[in-house]
């Protein structure tokens, strides 16, 4: 059925009611929703941005971003450790959640990094099982070059790595310039090898990402379009848009366990209760489901009662185990015959894109990044500096910022810091990574020439040591969250940050062929000669967030800070389930949007597999 009224929604007999239609929460009502006999009704917050422009064409990527009909423009709490700045959180609003806003990279973790989550109590959450779902979500599409020339860009897929029948076009960006085959050359040359296809568990090493974008149509591949649009028309699939779940209602409890009977949601200003006749599954994202959780008496015990709510499951886990990665950015004027992003300043250059777009090729037709590269520690930093990294993997090590933690939290932290000792030494795990855009990356206070052409590396670390949070900050779900990240306020990722911008800025960027082609420093001010106090302090004034945030409602035992255990029920509950990004137990080293899609197919089959149990 497609978009329904909240009459029709009210008067429907739902089965499942699914608390967020983004990337996640639409996998799952597609699949749920297979079955016939199966109704499910999906709450989404936002609008549905069908056939929008700015959502669709991947050359209009991030012009959505801080557009609160897109993006719930969240801010962070103020960052002691780095200048006490507050630093934007995007989240997509809207059908498609963050796949509707996202930077389209479709890459994967590695195999010891998923393995790791059944190390840490997850039996059936492992690279091989969700390598499987990862596949079932995707369908690889031609790249579209002479094999040679896929071979040196780094883009000679083997096509037994990926899904060939999924919804989620995948592709490798068609419109690349030769700065991007300078940095591969450049990062050879240099010891980093290019890695022709990072999808088979072994992601370091330089490549052509690819990307949510579907090469014949020349549009973004996302949830909504892929998911949801092609089955809009089932009648046992309803959404209800526009519509914020303001709490999750239970029933008595029986054997101490609460039943989830459906939710309290908010339509222009009134509110209703919806009713689900077998689940609950909240899919508000990890930086609003464990606010949802909490306003709905579970968490921690004293945080919940602070917002005047009763508590009924005491899980302190939730909003705790925020990891996200953080980025820095180097700019350079490059050499005025690439084409990048500032040619779409002349009227003429703009037009003539505009025009190739309609034959699916130009600008617009592709994203205006190309060259992801996955760096070990070893490849920038001495044994004595990674063995002071391994020193600060723990609780300790935390700035303050975890010593009120509840034990069981720390105790989880514990298990994942051992696990991190582990990769830092290891040369097939990456920590630090470069993203490159081809274009100056909009500033604040920073006036881009249109006359001259730039390039955008964006420096950041894989593996977060700093540990946050999110919490609800009131008892109104309109008020956003406490987020806070604590970016920094481990010393490791000071460092790792530090270290590896002062290898990117003297060595990479210093290092032919990619020299040849950058004409200046735009930013920093400083060259590679600067101190570490210099470095630091652009560290702590530049920091921002990559937008992978994860783990608020960590898929782990609950005496190790779990919110949910392996068939994603929060514990105390009998029958809500949490189905997005905030169950990763850990961070991985890349994007997420393909854990995401994994999260949600995974869930369906555990959903089918507890229903044929029951009968």
């Amino acid at each position: 059925m497609p978009i329904v009224t909240k009459e029709q929604f009210l008067a429907a007999s739902l089965d499942y009611l699914i608390i967020g239609g983004g990337t996640s929460g639409l996998t799952l009502a597609s699949r749920l929703s297979e079955s016939p006999e199966i109704t499910v009704g999906v709450v989404e917050a936002g609008g549905y941005h069908v056939d929008d422009p700015l959502v669709n064409i991947p050359g209009m990527m991030g012009r959505v971003l801080s557009n609160p009909k897109y993006d719930w423009c969240f801010q962070s709490e103020p960052q002691t450790f780095a200048n006490g700045q507050t630093v934007p959180q995007a989240q997509g609003k809207g059908l498609g959640g963050s796949s509707l806003l996202n930077f389209f990279a479709y890459v994967r973790p590695s195999k010891a990094e998923l393995d790791a989550w059944s190390t840490l109590g997850n039996e059936g959450w492992d690279w091989d099982n969700l390598v499987a779902y990862m596949k079932k979500s995707e369908h690889i599409q031609p790249v579209k070059m002479p094999k040679d020339d896929a071979i040196r860009n780094a883009a000679y897929s083997n096509p037994a790595v990926h899904g060939t029948n999924g919804p989620i076009a995948k592709s490798f960006p068609g419109h690349i310039t030769r700065l991007h085959t300078e940095f591969l050359d450049t990062l050879e040359t240099l010891g980093l090898p290019r890695n022709q296809d990072n999808s088979d568990g072994h992601p370091v090493g330089s490549i052509l990402f690819p990307t949510s974008i579907d090469q014949d149509t020349a549009t973004r591949s996302y949830s909504a379009s892929a998911y949801y649009q092609p089955h809009a028309e089932r009648p046992n699939l309803l959404v209800l848009l526009n519509a914020r779940a303001t709490k999750i209602n239970f029933s008595t409890p029986e054997a101490g366990h609460y039943a989830a009977k459906g939710a309290r949601v908010s339509v222009d200003g009134k509110t209703f209760d919806v009713s689900a006749a077998k689940e609950v599954i909240l899919a508000a994202g990890a930086l609003q489901t464990p606010q949802l959780l909490e306003l709905s008496g579970i968490g921690q015990k004293k945080v919940v009662e602070a917002l005047g709510q009763k508590c009924l499951v005491d899980l302190p886990g939730v909003g705790e185990n925020l990891q996200d990665h953080g980025q820095v950015t180097l700019i350079v004027e490059v050499d005025d015959t690439l084409e990048t992003l500032e040619v779409l300043q002349n009227p003429a250059k703009l037009k003539e894109h505009e025009d190739l777009y309609k034959q699916q090729k130009g600008i617009f037709a592709g994203i205006p990044s190309s060259t992801f590269a996955f760096f070990p520690a070893n490849t920038f930093a001495d044994n004595a500096t990674i063995e002071s990294w391994m020193g600060h993997a723990n609780v300790e090590s935390g700035g303050g910022t975890l010593d009120l933690v509840d034990d069981t939290v720390k105790a989880g932290y514990t298990e994942q810091y051992e696990l991190l000792k582990r990769w830092i030494a290891d040369p097939e795990q990456p920590m630090a990574q470069i993203l490159t855009i081809n274009g100056h990356r909009p500033l604040p206070s920073m006036a881009i020439d249109g006359s001259k052409r730039f390039a955008t590396i964006l420096c950041a670390y894989t593996h977060p040591f700093a540990r946050g949070s999110i919490h609800a900050k009131s008892a109104d779900i309109n008020d956003q969250p406490a987020i806070q990240p604590n970016y920094l306020s481990n010393p490791a990722d000071m460092d790792i940050l530090v270290k590896f911008f002062r290898f990117v800025l003297g060595t990479v960027c210093e290092t032919s062929p990619l020299k040849d082609s950058i004409r200046r420093r735009v930013l920093p001010s400083f060259g590679a000669d600067a101190d570490d106090e210099t470095v630091r302090q652009y560290v702590r004034e530049m920091i921002m967030t990559v937008n992978h945030p994860a783990c608020t409602a960590a898929m782990a035992p609950r005496e190790h800070g779990g919110v949910v255990d392996a068939k994603l029920r929060v514990y105390g509950t009998t029958n809500l389930r949490v189905v997005d990004c905030s169950i990763m137990p850990m961070q991985i080293c890349a994007n997420i949007q393909t854990i995401a899609y994994a999260v949600g197919e995974k869930a369906a089959d555990i959903i089918r597999e507890s229903r044929v149990e029951e009968n």
